[in-house]
């Protein structure tokens, strides 16, 4: 996206979902702060952003490209995980703050209580993504409307045949498509702007030769974002080199972590369906908004696709000051292996800058990045 498109991008949103256009601008000075935090402040940090609640890890799909299907976390029970009420008294306890909440998984809707769960992040006045792949949304529409997210990310891949297959069934189109219809039904129905609807379509090995189709169903479903996600590596020899360097404080297991190389893709037809997916969002009137994550440029996308190892964009990592994620289990995540407390014991305002978190962010502050942060999705967030 252009630096013009991205201005009429925050300016439309802004206009149209101000309390979004708020927690953005409000996000974008706190970035100009970091440095202060890394150098001045001795581990602390002021306040979450972003904090990210996976209440369950449990999933109805196997996707190709998932590194949650490849260490058999998908596999867990849904209701093997924290009550609501523990859940609940985590977004209270935020409150305070106001981050933004993100739920994803695992498939969030197999959660029970999912529904209940933004409902009353949505009560407490905070802002909220539900990331799903969409398969159990028809269902949960109507519930889910009664207090809605503020963004509803759907995933698809590519075709039905092409979605269907990366994901490892053969009507997770079908009912990715209905869920997203019925949630646009009850938003004229009942005349509300929320959710922004989002189609989050991951550039990988399965599916990069049928991406630049998710352009047309985007446009026929009515979204009003495409977002083309770049893919994420996590590899043994990224682990491999971080242990050597933090094993001995933040020691990773390549099987626990589902790490592996990605399939090879040619790098070339990568960038050229790039191309052509920019020359055909320019010439739409904005819907859907079109945009890539990262924003890379062309040089840039041959380095991601050509080798998982290769720094691009490299800068100082923020990830610690600024977000993190919740494990089913309470866990207080910031980064993959390392955990820094749990909410069943602690309240997350005393994990957030307590020692085991401080030391981390000094860690991080010192080193700028992990080698484990070349190809991770916390390492190129920022807004």
């Amino acid at each position: 996206m252009t630096q013009l498109a991205k201005l009429r991008f925050v300016a439309s949103t802004a206009v149209e979902r101000p309390a979004l256009g708020r927690w953005y601008l409000r996000n974008r000075l706190r970035v100009v702060t970091l440095g202060f935090e890394r150098r001045s402040l001795a581990g602390f940090s002021r306040f979450a952003r972003g904090v990210t609640l996976k209440p369950t890890m449990a999933c109805n799909l196997r996707c190709k490209m998932c590194r949650y299907a490849a260490n058999g976390s998908v596999s867990a029970c849904p209701t093997e995980v924290m009550p609501l009420d523990a859940w609940m008294a985590l977004a209270d306890d935020l409150g305070q703050f106001r981050p933004y909440i993100s739920i994803t998984g695992g498939e969030p809707l197999l959660y029970p209580h999912a529904v209940d769960l933004i409902h009353h992040i949505k009560r407490r006045r905070m802002r909220c993504t539900l990331t799903t792949n969409g398969t159990l949304l028809a269902r949960q529409a109507a519930a889910l409307m009664e207090a809605p997210p503020d963004i509803l990310v759907v995933s698809l891949d590519g075709p039905p045949e092409v979605h269907n297959q990366v994901r490892g069934s053969a009507t997770a189109y079908e009912r990715a498509v209905e869920g997203i219809a019925a949630v646009r039904e009850l938003k004229v129905k009942l005349r509300r702007k929320e959710p922004a609807l989002v189609i989050n379509c991951t550039v990988t090995a399965h599916s990069y030769q049928h991406v630049a189709a998710v352009l047309d169903i985007a446009q026929g479903i009515g979204v009003d974002v495409l977002n083309y996600q770049h893919q994420w590596s996590l590899t043994d020899r990224m682990i491999a080199e971080h242990n050597a360097m933090y094993g001995h404080c933040h020691g990773l297991l390549g099987e626990d972590l589902g790490a592996g190389d990605p399939p090879p893709v040619d790098p070339r037809q990568v960038l050229d369906t790039v191309r052509g997916i920019r020359r055909r969002a320019a010439s739409l009137d904005g819907r859907p908004m079109v945009t890539f994550h990262p924003d890379l440029s062309d040089a840039d996308i041959v380095r991601w696709y050509s080798d998982p190892h290769t720094w691009v964009r490299r800068r100082r990592a923020a990830c610690a000051w600024m977000n993190t994620n919740i494990l089913p289990n309470g866990d207080v995540e910031p980064c993959p292996g390392l955990v820094c407390g749990n909410i069943t014991r602690q309240r997350f305002s005393d994990i957030w800058n307590g020692p085991a978190y401080r030391a981390h962010r000094k860690r991080l502050a010192e080193a700028g990045e992990f080698p484990i942060c070349v190809r991770c999705c916390s390492y190129f967030r920022r807004d």
